[in-house]
């Protein structure tokens, strides 16, 4: 698919619904909770969809892979699984959601390094802390609602930016290799090198741009990305790049 102009776009959080899942054994609990969590967003003029489940087994893969927010209790009395366990099945599906524990005690919270739990919720404390969290947490999720949108004619295709794995000049184009399609752009690989270089992209050769989110291995020969794919890397540039891969991914 050839388009003509790219530029990055960014949805503004409170454009669309936020899903929101929540799960809890304690009914009463979980409905005041609801509540509160409707509250909140109402107060910062946000609008949300909150899906309520008391048992793990009733949450469906779409939801776990759709929602955007969670807030899972830990501890399920009578039950072989806890908050944690449902955590590592929405990670399996969903890498974005912003990711809440509501619990009683804070003794799983080594745990939730495993999941990226983003806080930890004392349901005593919960009216002091959830709404200042809930502001926190969207602040977050902006950062992530970036697109790279291309046009050409009447067509738009806005493609979320982590989705793009790889960049490539053929033919005087660039190719843009995105999760499930690529297209192919009338631009230079410098200008988009300039506007995504902050998204997180590494020009690891002359003809080739990368989400680093993808680099598996990065020699000064070859890069090789998380699906197999392996990329040429320029020799010359090699130390430099290297040391801007090793700083995004948090080694100093």
């Amino acid at each position: 698919m050839a388009m003509n102009e790219c530029q990055i776009r960014r949805t503004k959080i409170g454009e669309n619904s936020i899903k929101v899942l929540l799960c809890d054994d304690d009914a009463e609990f979980m409905s005041a909770f609801r509540d509160e969590i409707i509250a909140a967003f109402t107060k910062m003029n946000l609008k949300a969809t909150l899906s309520t489940f008391s048992s793990a087994e009733y949450i469906p893969e779409m939801m776990l892979a759709s929602c955007e927010m969670a807030f899972l209790d830990i501890d399920f009395e009578g039950e072989d699984y806890n908050g944690i366990d449902i955590a590592r099945k929405l990670r399996a599906v969903n890498d974005k959601a912003v990711l809440f524990f509501v619990t009683n005690f804070i003794d799983y919270a080594p745990a939730g390094y495993e999941v990226r739990a983003f806080r930890y919720i004392l349901k005593r404390d919960r009216n002091d802390i959830l709404e200042r969290y809930i502001m926190q947490a969207t602040e977050q999720m902006a950062e992530n609602r970036e697109y790279l949108s291309i046009s050409g004619g009447d067509d738009t295709v806005d493609i979320p930016i982590d989705d793009v794995s790889y960049m490539e000049v053929l033919n005087h184009e660039v190719n843009v290799h995105a999760k499930d399609k690529s297209y192919t752009i009338h631009a230079s690989l410098s200008s988009l090198e300039e506007q995504l270089e902050k998204c997180g992209f590494l020009r690891v050769h002359n003809s080739y741009l990368v989400n680093m989110r993808y680099i598996q291995k990065y020699r000064s020969r070859e890069c090789t990305l998380t699906d197999g794919t392996v990329l040429p890397a320029s020799e010359r540039n090699y130390s430099a790049q290297k040391q801007k891969y090793l700083l995004w991914k948090g080694f100093r």
